[in-house]
């Protein structure tokens, strides 16, 4: 479902079956306050800020990588364009790279459908252990004290970051409407916000209830983009707590926007 074969088929039947959305969540407006080049090369699943650098996981089966790279940006153009990743890690042909989150000094990444949590060290990128675990593997984040996982429904699981075993899982809805297809997740200001896959959408989610809080229509950061491809969709958020604000890309975007809730 989530492979570029069949892009045009996939997309359009997608879109029949999810019209756009009717919700009753308060619109949380923001303000664009900055933007940065971004590896369009990246089929982007997984974004964190840690420090002065990026931590982003992208996907596709013999495709799939893990990367750092500053925040800074050089000054030229060609410089932005060439500049390379800070630390590289392939990941073995057999994973599609899902959700990436940080906890500790350990990078936790999870796969597709390979139900394999891969787990790194945060200054090498270096291969450390391997946790199985039942279920597709989309979007992940943290609390501080434990890994939250969605897998395209309208559940997100907790788990241990020890074990990966599930100690609670909470159902999304907007005024008592299940909202599946979370996708991206991060934890931030005491919230899980979630990028619903093919919707330009993020919401705000109670970590306790599932309730959803609010949501930010980014359909106008993305028109600031020329897209020529269905796989383009918005996926990609990364709170970041020195600027206070959120990085915003998507799978294969050349841009990444800095944006803060203005209210």
């Amino acid at each position: 479902m989530k492979q570029i074969l069949c892009a045009l088929l996939c997309t359009s039947l997608l879109f029949i079956a999810n019209p756009a959305p009717v919700t009753a969540a308060e619109s949380i407006a923001y303000e664009l306050i900055a933007e940065r080049t971004h590896k369009p090369t990246l089929f982007t699943q997984g974004l964190l800020v840690h420090g002065d650098h990026f931590y982003e996981s992208s996907g596709l089966y013999n495709q799939s990588l893990l990367v750092s790279y500053p925040i800074a940006e050089p000054a030229s153009t060609w410089a932005k364009i060439s500049a390379p990743f800070t630390k590289k890690q392939t990941i073995p042909e057999r994973y599609f790279a899902e959700g990436l989150a940080l906890l500790g000094d350990k990078l936790y990444l999870l796969t597709w459908q390979e139900q394999t949590l891969l787990i790194y060290d945060k200054t090498t990128l270096n291969y450390q252990n391997s946790i199985a675990y039942k279920g597709e593997g989309w979007g992940l984040t943290e609390d501080g004290r434990q890994l939250i996982r969605s897998d395209g429904s309208d559940a997100l699981y907790f788990h241990s970051p020890d074990d990966f075993r599930i100690t609670k899982t909470i159902k999304v809805s907007d005024a008592g409407r299940p909202i599946s297809q979370l996708n991206e997740l991060e934890f931030a200001g005491g919230f899980i916000w979630a990028n619903i896959w093919y919707q330009d959408r993020i919401i705000k989610i109670d970590p306790a209830t599932g309730d959803v809080m609010g949501e930010m229509d980014l359909s106008e950061l993305k028109q600031k983009l020329e897209l020529n491809n269905s796989e383009q969709v918005l996926n990609g958020i990364a709170w970041d707590e020195k600027q206070q604000a959120f990085w915003i890309t998507g799978k294969l975007w050349p841009k990444m926007f800095l944006i803060r809730i203005s209210q």
